[in-house]
Order: C-alpha cells, then sequence, then structure tokens
C-alpha cells in the first residue's frame, strides 16, 4: 500500500514538475484552414508574439479542409500535453452537429482557451460584376433564379448560415458552393467563377482595395470602421433578423491538458492579442480583438451551439 502511494506521489511531482518547465520545446499551431485566410492571418501574428512569451518557437502548420474539421480532428486526438494548439474559425466547434460524421467530439475532446476575434462576413463580388450595390445584386437575384451562385467556408460556417438565411427570407433562389476557406473562394468570386463571396472579412481587404473585389455589405449590427461607407445587410434589406451572427477566431487545446500549462498559453496568447501592433493589423483586416478568456469563451461556444442548432432545423439545413 505504502509503494502505490509512493507511487502516486511520484506520478504527480513529476505532473507539477512539467507544468513548471513548459514549455520546454517548441509549441505547435495548427489552423484549420488554409493559408492566407483570417483564421491563419490570426495564428500568425499571435504565434510571432507568443513564442517571445513562452520562450520558444511557435510552429504554425494548416491543415485545412471540410470546414476546418480535419485540423480540429488532428488537434482532439493529439497528446494533452499543451505542445499542439488549435486555431480556428467557429464551425468545426459550434457547428459541428450539422457536418457529417466526425471522428471527434468538440465538446469531450476540445477545451477552449481564447477567442481571438470576432469577424463580420464580407458579402463581394468581382471587381468587373455590374452590380454596384447590394439591392442591386438581390434584384438581379429575384429576376434570374437559379443563377446566382455564393461560396462560403463551408457547411455550417455562419457564412453559410447567414446567405441562407437571406434566402430563405427574400424568397431567393440562389444556390450554395462549400470551400475549403476563403482565399479559394476569394480567387473564383474575383473570376465570376461565383457570384457572390462570403468569407470573413480580414482576407478581403487587398482584393477590395486594389479594385479586384467589390465590398457591397457586411453582416453585423453595425458598419465596419475600415469601410464605413459601406452598409450592412440589416440596413439594406431592412429586415432585423438579418443582422447576422459574427464568426469568431479561437484558440483550443485536446481535453486534459494540466490547468498550469493551459493557464501559460491562454495568458500567453492573451497578451499576444493585446500587443498594440497586432492589435492593429487584426483592427484594421476588419476584426475585433475580443481576446476572451477560456471560461467565458466555452460558456459563448454553448450558447452559440444551441442557436445554430434551432436555426439549422428552422432551415432544414443538411451536411452536402
Amino acid at each position: 500500500m505504502r509503494a502505490l502511494v509512493l507511487a502516486c506521489a511520484l506520478l504527480v511531482g513529476a505532473g507539477v514538475a512539467t507544468a513548471q518547465d513548459y514549455p520546454a520545446r517548441p509549441v505547435r499551431f495548427i489552423v484549420s484552414f488554409p493559408a492566407g485566410g483570417g483564421v491563419d492571418l490570426m495564428g500568425r501574428l499571435v504565434a510571432s508574439v507568443a513564442s517571445q512569451r513562452l520562450g520558444q518557437p511557435v510552429v504554425v502548420e494548416n491543415r485545412a479542409g471540410a470546414a476546418g474539421s480535419i485540423g480540429t480532428a488532428a488537434v482532439a486526438k493529439a497528446a494533452a500535453d499543451g505542445y499542439t494548439v488549435l486555431v480556428t474559425g467557429d464551425v468545426p466547434v459550434t457547428s459541428a452537429h450539422l457536418l457529417a460524421k466526425l471522428p471527434y467530439d468538440p465538446e469531450k475532446d476540445l477545451m477552449p482557451l481564447v477567442k481571438g476575434v470576432d469577424v463580420p462576413t464580407a458579402v463581394l463580388v468581382a471587381g468587373n460584376a455590374p452590380y454596384g450595390t447590394l439591392k442591386e445584386l438581390l434584384d438581379y437575384a429575384r429576376a434570374n433564379p437559379g443563377k446566382v451562385s455564393y461560396g462560403t467556408p463551408g457547411n455550417g460556417t455562419s457564412m453559410h448560415v447567414e446567405l441562407e438565411s437571406l434566402k430563405e427570407r427574400l424568397g431567393l433562389d440562389i444556390i450554395h458552393v462549400p470551400y475549403k476557406g476563403a482565399p479559394p473562394i476569394i480567387t473564383d468570386t474575383m473570376s465570376g467563377q461565383i457570384t457572390i463571396g462570403a468569407p470573413g472579412l480580414p482576407p478581403t481587404i487587398g482584393g477590395i482595395r486594389s479594385g479586384k473585389l467589390k465590398l457591397l455589405a457586411v453582416w453585423g449590427p453595425t458598419r465596419v470602421a475600415a469601410f464605413p461607407d459601406v452598409p450592412t445587410v440589416k440596413e439594406v434589406t431592412g429586415a432585423a433578423e438579418l443582422e447576422g451572427f459574427p464568426t469568431w477566431y479561437g484558440f483550443m487545446l485536446p481535453a486534459g491538458v494540466p490547468k498550469e500549462v493551459a493557464a501559460k498559453l491562454e495568458e500567453a496568447i492573451i497578451a499576444s492579442l493585446r500587443d498594440p501592433e497586432v492589435a492593429k493589423k487584426l483592427t484594421e483586416a476588419g476584426a475585433n480583438v475580443v481576446a476572451q478568456p477560456s471560461s467565458a469563451f466555452a460558456e459563448a461556444n454553448r450558447r452559440q451551439t444551441a442557436t445554430f442548432a434551432a436555426i439549422f432545423k428552422k432551415l432544414n439545413l443538411r451536411a452536402e
């Protein structure tokens, strides 16, 4: 019996020592969406500062696909030692029940760490498109059922829900084209392969300012500081229920990471998000920095999951 107690004490002591020594090697950020997108932008900006605060390199690795669920599954299965961090948007967590069967349970296999930013959805068309306003685009869609397509970062994303809500509210016949992330949406919108691009705003800034894309509207309760002359969808349609659902980009861990280790990561990531240069770049990209700690982040996720579940049922959305 004494030997068993001693063994347990040694194991506990080893765990504490490990937490105190953390990190002893590079930390890996797995980004569940493609390089060049908004999630990737936030991950890389935070990694550059967090590495200094943690005293170890923070390596960024993109594992995109299946609306973020491929990278999410990789982190869910990773060792719970704090050396693998998920950088993701909301869909593989709060909208997982809309997707096909997944190899992870977002509630049981993941720990919310920090909510980084809220991001409005952009309503984009090609720079040479004949529509100068959202009203003109909607009028065209009404007059040409089945001819307007829209691209989002995947099934179950906030963007998907927003456009389907618009479709139902206005009685439109428009076609959803799911993508793996923002960069291919932007490319296909510029070329006219799809009529409407609906990614998060941050990765679209360059294309808008170059004239290759036109920003017709944004989803949200208010206009975006970076584009004060661009109206919200709610303003254009007059429909209060079309305010939209800001996408979040955040950080998560495999379930079971020691509290002391998670706390060190949480502190480093929040401080990095609040770094003046990081915050400036994210704000200029159209994101709203929130730096929400783990407990509040977890509760917000539970509320969003319940809200989206009700909307999916109402709109009869399914994995495609």
